[in-house]
């Protein structure tokens, strides 16, 4: 599986090839003139020691200086150009990410939560970038440092060098055991910074029914005893990864220790300089801190290949309802016609059973039934969220697998009890309907929802900023530029979700007559709540256990049909 992360990873570096090969280019000058300072600084001491040449001090002075200089230039360049690079390739990542959610089907995103997806969106994305796309920066800039280092070390003595390589062994074994249980230990952590994410994210939007049930210190509680795991599961992540500094350490050092030893034996024989063991030690003391971060690189590698396998989890995912080879492109009449349909969320538990009726254009017929029955199915297969297990639904006696998905859903309006807007202004949420509108059109739709009179109340009228959800405005409110958006993008059929189950008699007044505005001349299908609401209805289609038990008008219904009769009287005698 590491090799189709780091594949997939590398994959996004490969349109900045030649900018890359220029910040590794950067990266080998800045190394090499790092490795030239003991040169120069043993130089330089020793000069210091014989002061009948002063010319050369001073030569070594402004060599060093030099050196210096260069490398903090080669550092700048290199850093700048690496974050220029690796903007581009997180936006692009995170581009494709939400691009790709955006074409899953509905199904995808009730299964699974917002809170992981955001976590994922956001910190995965931000893990891979600094512990995945640096941490190969910095992972090649220490092994370029430790090779460049090693050949000089070569040529002042080969013996000492060989000798080097023995810690190699030990370094590779320590990589490998912490490594794995690193990158296992990475993926808990993930998954728990992900669940906390999501209990974050539904308090916060369900604060209001946290307040309203007096759950304050419930959730307080709940959400420490998550803090609590995480923190669990995050410190035995640290003392892991932590463990590979130290013992890298210990190692190196213990090693130097003993190259000490050894070089001063070779002094001691003749068979070496004072000023060739202590340029050697210094270019080792140089090499220590690289060969010391490179466990620290591949663990961090470890972790961010966690967040890399969470990201490309999500990108697996492919939508169920797919896009005709050849989709249809029309405008629609606005006859739809549902023929034996049979349907299904889980594989064998049909919640839809044989749903057969007509809707003619113009026609508004209404979905009538006990919680369950599977009223909002029907409806959610209109504008194929979902496709049907068997049977088919047609619009214009065209099954709507044939229509392109924008085509056909563009001109589907929907006005549901669950109102949604953006943390924007009143203007824009209703020209999200359509984005081109004109200011005139806007207002025009606001006024014949009924919506026009209380924003012009507001001081910034239109401009008014509604908040997140909504929250500035009253369900009404909401309710009617929900109403004035679906007016302004002018559909040919209209789906209701009842719109006033749960609003005042005031906001529902003002609702009804946004609603009748709307229906003119549009297909409706209305999902009935409140019987008092579709005296309009041309048939009322009486729905239980996911089957059509009975159709007709309210007096027909009335008169034959008990379920029908047991809801009536539940609405209007209780």
């Amino acid at each position: 599986m590491i090799g189709d992360e780091l594949r997939w990873a590398l994959g996004f570096l490969r349109p900045h090839l030649p900018g890359v090969i220029g910040v590794f280019l950067l990266t080998f000058g800045q190394n090499y003139f790092y490795a030239m300072i003991p040169t120069v600084s043993t130089n330089f001491l020793f000069e210091l020691l014989t002061p009948d040449k002063i010319e050369q001090i001073y030569r070594y002075f402004y060599i060093a200086i030099a050196i210096i200089f260069a490398r903090a230039v080669f550092d700048f360049l290199k850093n700048y150009s690496m974050e220029v690079i690796l903007s581009s390739v997180i936006k692009r990542i995170r581009d494709i990410l939400f691009s790709h959610l955006m074409t899953l089907d509905i199904d995808f995103f009730k299964k699974h939560k917002t809170g992981n997806m955001i976590s994922i969106g956001i910190n995965d994305v931000e893990k891979i970038n600094m512990d995945f796309y640096q941490g190969l920066v910095y992972f090649l800039s220490s092994v370029m440092i430790v090779v460049i280092v090693l050949i000089k070390l070569f040529f002042l003595n080969w013996l000492l060098t060989l000798l080097c390589f023995g810690v190699i062994p030990l370094i590779w074994l320590a990589i490998r055991v912490l490594g794995t249980i690193i990158r296992r230990q990475a993926k808990r952590h993930r998954e728990a910074l992900a669940d906390l994410s999501v209990n974050l994210h539904e308090v916060l939007t369900g604060v209001d029914v946290v307040k309203s049930f007096a759950q304050e210190k419930t959730e307080t509680s709940k959400f420490q005893e998550n803090t609590t795991v995480y923190r669990k599961i995050y410190i035995k992540l640290l003392r892991t990864m932590n463990f590979f500094g130290p013992l890298n350490e210990v190692t190196l050092f213990v090693f130097a220790m003993g190259i000490i030893g050894i070089g001063a034996v070779f002094i001691v024989r003749g068979q070496w300089e004072l000023k060739s063991l202590t340029e050697y030690l210094i270019l080792l003391g140089i090499m220590t801190a690289p060969v010391a971060n490179i466990p620290k690189y591949i663990s961090n590698y470890k972790v961010a290949s966690a967040s890399v396998e969470r990201v490309m989890s999500i990108l697996k995912e492919k939508p169920s309802v797919l896009e005709a080879e050849k989709p249809v492109s029309k405008k629609l009449d606005g006859k739809i016609e549902f023929k034996n349909v049979c349907f299904a969320y889980i594989p064998n538990q049909d919640v839809l059973q044989g749903i057969s009726f007509v809707a003619e254009k113009g026609e508004v017929v209404a979905l009538v039934g006990p919680s369950g029955a599977g009223k909002s199915t029907i409806v959610n297969l209109i504008p194929r969220f979902y496709d049907v297990r068997e049977g088919e639904v047609a619009i214009d006696d065209i099954s709507v697998r044939e229509y392109g998905l924008e085509s056909l859903r563009s001109q589907i309006g929907i006005v549901s009890q669950n109102v949604t807007l953006f943390n924007t202004t009143i203007f824009d949420n209703i020209r999200y309907a359509k984005p081109a509108a004109s200011e005139k059109e806007i207002v025009e739709a606001a006024k014949q929802a009924y919506a026009y009179d209380f924003i012009a109340e507001f001081e910034e009228g239109l401009e008014t900023n509604v908040g997140e959800k909504g929250v500035r405005l009253s369900g009404g409110q909401k309710q009617r530029i929900s109403i004035a958006r679906t007016i302004l993008m002018n559909p040919e059929i209209l789906i209701l979700d009842e719109a006033t189950s749960s609003l005042d008699s005031e906001s529902e007044h003002f609702i009804q007559l946004a609603v009748t505005e709307l229906m003119k001349g549009r297909t409706t299908i209305t999902i009935a709540h409140r019987l008092s609401t579709i005296a309009h209805a041309t048939k009322i289609l009486v729905i239980d256990k996911g089957k059509i038990v009975d159709a007709g008008s309210n007096d027909e219904l009335l008169s034959r049909c008990a379920l029908y009769k047991k809801i009536y009287q539940l609405q209007y005698f209780h």
